[in-house]
């Protein structure tokens, strides 16, 4: 049978189960959710843990690449000795605190120097370096830092910014207006990294990428395009979405506060009660869970039962690439619903084992399923789809006929199968 998205007549009774089925895994809000992180490959991991922790699919495709200036870090040190009391050090990202930290090595900074840095992921990383922080802004971007900045004393003072080779000019033309001698300093230098044949397949594979930074934006798009990114586009912050929106990138959502753990909180949000609909193999838990609960209620719906012997294969390689797919819709990482596609012939492949979860029917997600399955479909080079089903599933019958399908012979010999549709794909 392909579809019973449908709700159980009240006749029929509920659904219960030929023997109880395994329980579903619940991975988490992000659970079925393929992730790709752009940051350097050595500054990934806790973005790709905070992820994983969530039920994610992390998938580490560093773009960037950290780097030292071109002289070598001597701009940076000197300009660091010759801070007296007074002064400030500024630090607008994690990769400029390592940077400061490694030029003072061993010689802190002079008494009565403070140190300012643009959020709570930059003071963690100085912190953790042995240098202290005095002043955090509440909003983590360069006009927040620059609003909270404190005026020079009268007789003037000196402001190190240790910061990218390319970075916006926001932060200095504003401590410049408040009277300070700002002293901008490359600390680091940001290049693109190769991204090889994996990371590009991953990226086309992937549900959403994750930005970090601007760099990491320009240097993916560079890359694989506009059209070669994830559905949905995750920035950490507005400096980051903008250098986006320049790329004509569009982003769905944006952290606030513009920490990991920001970042992390605001996809779980942008998610939530949206489906998730994820390729993956047949033989998974909730994949097995999905087909005991298809099964049951076919038992339930069918005058007669359902006699499993008698029912069209879909052993778990018919339904496995390159034969076919096997499709688990979740919501809020709860797996609410199934699909599959098996290939018949070189230019057909059938649409089989729909199902929804009594619950979440009426929401449009039978529709959304096979759509999706279709797209799987012509993804793997065909230009036809088929399925059968059975005389009682008529809200089944009337989705086929909605979405384009028509009527052809008999092409099995399942005996549930009372309907036969096929469509050819646009």
């Amino acid at each position: 049978m392909a579809a019973t998205c449908w709700p159980i007549s009240a006749d029929r009774g509920t659904m219960t189960a030929m023997t109880p089925p395994p329980e579903p895994v619940v991975a988490g809000p992000l659970g079925g959710l393929c992730i790709v992180v752009t940051r350097p490959r050595d500054q990934a991991a806790s973005l790709v843990k905070a992820l994983e922790a969530q039920g994610a699919e992390a998938v580490s495709v560093p773009v960037i690449e950290i780097t030292k200036p071109l002289d070598g870090g001597v701009g940076l040190r000197t300009a660091l000795r010759v801070l007296r009391d007074g002064d400030w050090v500024a630090v607008t990202s994690p990769n400029g605190a390592a940077t400061v930290a490694e030029a003072l090595g061993e010689r802190p900074l002079a008494d009565g120097v403070r140190v300012a840095v643009v959020g709570p992921g930059t003071r963690d990383r100085a912190e953790s370096l042995g240098l202290p922080v005095d002043l955090v802004p509440a909003d983590a971007i360069a006009e927040g830092l620059a609003t909270a900045f404190p005026a020079p004393p009268i007789a003037g003072g000196r402001v190190v910014l240790a910061r990218a080779e390319i970075a916006r000019e926001t932060l200095p033309i504003h401590l410049r207006m408040m009277g300070w001698n700002v002293d901008e300093v490359v600390a680091y230098r940001t290049v693109s990294a190769d991204i090889d044949d994996s990371g590009r397949l991953a990226c086309a594979a992937a549900d959403a990428v994750v930005f970090t930074s601007g760099s990491a934006v320009d240097s993916l798009v560079d890359a694989v395009g506009v059209d070669g990114l994830p559905k949905i586009v995750v920035s950490i912050g507005p400096a980051t979405s903008a250098v986006a929106a320049e790329r004509g990138v569009d982003v769905d959502v944006e952290a606030d506060p513009h920490t990991i753990p920001g970042l992390v909180d605001a996809l779980v949000a942008h998610v939530a009660d949206r489906p998730v609909l994820h390729s993956e193999p047949a033989g998974s838990a909730d994949a097995q869970w999905c087909l005991e609960q298809y099964y049951a209620e076919l038992d339930t719906r069918f005058v007669h039962g359902l006699d499993r012997s008698t029912v069209q294969s879909t052993d778990i390689d018919e339904i496995s690439p390159p034969n076919g797919l096997f499709v688990v819709i979740r919501l809020d990482g709860h797996p609410v619903g199934c699909g599959a596609l098996k290939r018949s012939d070189p230019a057909v492949i059938d649409i089989k084992r729909m199902w929804l979860r009594l619950d979440v029917r009426g929401r449009g997600l039978g529709r959304a399923l096979l759509g999706h399955l279709m797209d799987e479909a012509r993804a793997l080079g065909v230009d036809r789809v088929r399925l059968d089903t059975n005389e009682t599933l008529v809200e089944a019958i009337a989705l086929y006929e909605s979405s384009g399908f028509v009527v052809v012979e008999r092409f099995n010999d399942d005996p549930h199968a009372t309907h036969f549709f096929g469509r050819a794909l646009d």
